[in-house]
């Protein structure tokens, strides 16, 4: 496998969705720990819990660890989810129905009386991943890079379980590793019912956010769970419009995503509602440090500009968006919504740290 394939793999413009929650989860960590650090004892290094304060420098591995946790986790899950399609010969049809979408033309004179029609690709085309087994990579080269990725991200999450003395949180990594891989492998993939958005939601949302703030504070706060659900949202929308793109594809290949049982446009429909909801959501927390804003006692101007920023942009990336996946320009719609992401997570850091 090429370097350039090896990269392609990974899924570079979805990894933000593994990061976004992470940093969610840490801000509301740091802030959750910042009243702790004169009322409570110092934390061992090889222990943890809500009741005691962590020094910055074990905050900080903690954070390292469980970022490392999800993105290779996510990389993982990419090959694995290559691997499977590639051997049930789902990115076959793929193939296919690219090749029959190629309808855009150049007209080109090469002679008198003589017309060549050029063939040319579109920018969904130009920048839709590649499919790694499918292209002829060995299925077994695929598999490798994702055990590997998944390897990586076991040996981050026990060693943040070994800091932390919380044992509980393996059962909770096992099932993230099992999900990676039954979403589009085994025998009956979940992913091949419907159940992929879901799982989207579920675990680039609350299990990756707060699963970050209990590994670095202990506990939990009603803002970090909030937050949670809304960048499960904006995971749940990326793998909507991504099967949305996919939809003959897939209904193709029997894969019954939600875009193939709801139809195009109804999927069109509630991918906008739900990036109208995240858009509401992080308006309405603006109006919130709006209106309290005389009550808060961490309101500075550095935060205070954090969360401005990233709620301006959340809403103007947003309404763009939006007219992306009505236009069919789904690949930008997925680069547009990873944005979101991190800007969600910008504007979160600045409200939480305010109150």
């Amino acid at each position: 496998m090429q370097l350039s394939q090896l990269i392609s793999g990974t899924r570079p413009r979805t990894l933000a969705l593994g990061v976004a929650p992470v940093w969610i989860g840490a801000a509301g960590a740091w802030a959750l720990m910042r009243g702790r650090a004169h009322t409570l004892p110092q934390c061992a290094w090889a222990a943890g819990g809500a009741h005691c304060a962590s020094s910055p420098a074990r905050m900080t591995t903690l954070m390292l660890l469980c970022l490392g946790v999800a993105v290779f986790l996510q990389i993982a899950t990419n090959f694995a989810n290559d691997y499977s399609d590639g051997i049930r010969g789902t990115d076959a049809h793929r193939a296919a129905v690219a090749v029959a979408n190629r309808v855009e033309y150049v007209t080109r004179a090469t002679g008198p009386g003589e017309v060549e029609r050029e063939e040319t690709l579109d920018y969904e085309e130009l920048h839709a991943p590649t499919r790694l087994v499918a292209s002829g990579v060995p299925p077994r080269a695929v598999l490798t890079a994702a055990v590997v990725n998944a390897a990586l991200a076991c040996a981050c999450g026990l060693a943040a379980v070994v800091i932390t003395g919380y044992w509980w949180l393996l059962a909770v990594g096992a099932l993230c590793v099992l999900a990676g891989w039954f979403y589009v492998g085994g025998a009956h993939p979940y992913g091949y019912r419907g159940w992929g958005e879901v799982a989207a939601f579920v675990f680039f949302g609350p299990v990756a956010t707060l699963g970050t703030t209990v590994t670095m504070a202990g506990t939990v706060d009603w803002p970090t769970a909030c937050a949670s659900v809304v960048i499960g949202l904006v995971a749940l929308a990326v793998l909507s419009v991504n099967n949305l793109r996919d939809i003959r594809s897939d209904a193709q290949a029997g894969k019954r995503t939600w875009a193939v049982r709801l139809g195009a446009r109804a999927t069109t429909v509630c991918i906008i509602v739900v990036i109208a909801l995240v858009m509401l959501a992080v308006l309405a927390a603006g109006v919130y440090v709006g209106v309290h804003g005389s009550a808060l006692a961490h309101l500075t101007a550095g935060w205070g500009f954090c969360a401005v920023l990233g709620m301006v942009c959340v809403l103007l990336t947003g309404y763009f968006t939006c007219f992306e996946v009505a236009h069919g320009e789904y690949m930008r719609a997925m680069w547009s919504l990873a944005l979101i992401a991190l800007w969600f997570a910008l504007a979160f850091t600045g409200f939480v740290m305010v109150l």
